[in-house]
């Protein structure tokens, strides 16, 4: 599933701190797939998580094709959800919930095991990709906010931990066959079966060498990854809402909170910050499901784990009264 209104995105090479250059990103990807020379995958690199038009081209600013994309929001879509799975160093347990997110996957929205791209990252943990033609999104400036809540709610259906700051509209991916800057392991493609059956320490011995593969043919859509989409949409589009409304009346919410929700905060005020927030909200009857979605993107940005981020939310709901 090839995208024409939105066939650019940047790639990395080298560590991702180095500069973007804008590229046609399936190009850039099927390059990696088949192990180009064009790929040079013996270097790090990375790639776009999102796919963008041509608002993008106006970060260009030179004639190399260097972006500076800081503070972009322009319009994104892409041909997978991407989770990333790390367990700092367990790799095994990053193994096992890739399993259960792949198997969660395959299992509610009907497809073929082969249809999902599943990787060894080369490091701690493993990439799983969702196929988007599942639920056949359309390109928006919100798409990698919906992709969020869309991730995190399988995720949390899947009982695994992923890292949400993959979801950042620019944020980069490690790109497929490229070698890790730090251990000299691919990102090497895992089919399912072989999650499942061979240990992980046998898994980090196969990524010593690049894996040519095929990017798989798009699955046809499925009725319940629309209605998924349709709930990870609306979350986004309330959030955005509510945000707007309670930004144009000041005297609804503590100062501390808007400033909370537009800004973020230090990290030595993180947890009290956004338990204050939580409780101001319940104050003024905003509902559990609402204040969650409103917060929890800005917690996670700013460094609270999931399990931080809900627990805090839950308890200044508490305080504050909600029901």
């Amino acid at each position: 599933m090839i995208n024409v209104a939105m066939p650019l995105g940047y790639r990395i090479v080298g560590p991702c701190d180095r500069e973007r250059k804008l590229v046609d990103y399936d190009l850039a990807f099927a390059a990696y797939a088949d192990c180009d020379d064009t790929a040079k995958i013996d270097r790090e690199a990375f790639l776009s998580s999102f796919q963008y038009d041509d608002a993008i081209r106006e970060r260009a600013n030179n004639g190399a094709g260097r972006l500076d994309v800081r503070g972009f929001d322009g319009p994104c879509w892409s041909r997978f959800v991407w989770f990333d799975i790390d367990r700092a160093d367990d790799i095994n347990a990053a193994k096992n919930d890739a399993f259960r997110l792949a198997s969660l996957l395959v299992d509610r929205y009907e497809f073929d095991d082969s249809e999902l791209l599943v990787f060894f990252s080369g490091s701690k943990g493993f990439h799983v990709g969702l196929p988007t033609s599942l639920f056949n999104p359309m390109p928006a400036v919100t798409f990698n906010a919906s992709v969020r809540n869309l991730a995190e709610k399988l995720a949390g259906m899947a009982t695994c931990s992923i890292d949400s700051s993959i979801y950042g509209k620019v944020q980069p991916l490690r790109a497929p066959n490229s070698r890790h800057g730090k251990t000299g392991r691919y990102k090497r493609l895992v089919a399912l079966p072989e999650l499942f059956n061979v240990q992980a320490a046998g898994i980090v011995e196969r990524a010593a060498n690049p894996l040519e593969f095929e990017i798989p043919d798009p699955p046809a859509n499925n009725e319940q990854a629309m209605e998924d989409w349709r709930d990870a949409c609306e979350i986004t589009t309330v959030a955005a809402a509510s945000v707007k409304t309670w930004d144009a009346d000041r005297t609804a919410l503590n100062r501390s909170t808007l400033e909370f929700i537009r800004d973020g905060v230090a990290e030595g005020e993180r947890q009290r910050r956004l338990f204050s927030a939580a409780a101001n909200l319940a104050e003024f009857g905003c509902p559990p499901q609402l204040a969650h979605a409103l917060l929890t993107d800005i917690a996670r940005d700013i460094g609270l784990t999931p399990s931080e981020t809900r627990r805090t939310i839950d308890s200044g709901l508490t305080k504050g009264g909600a029901q």
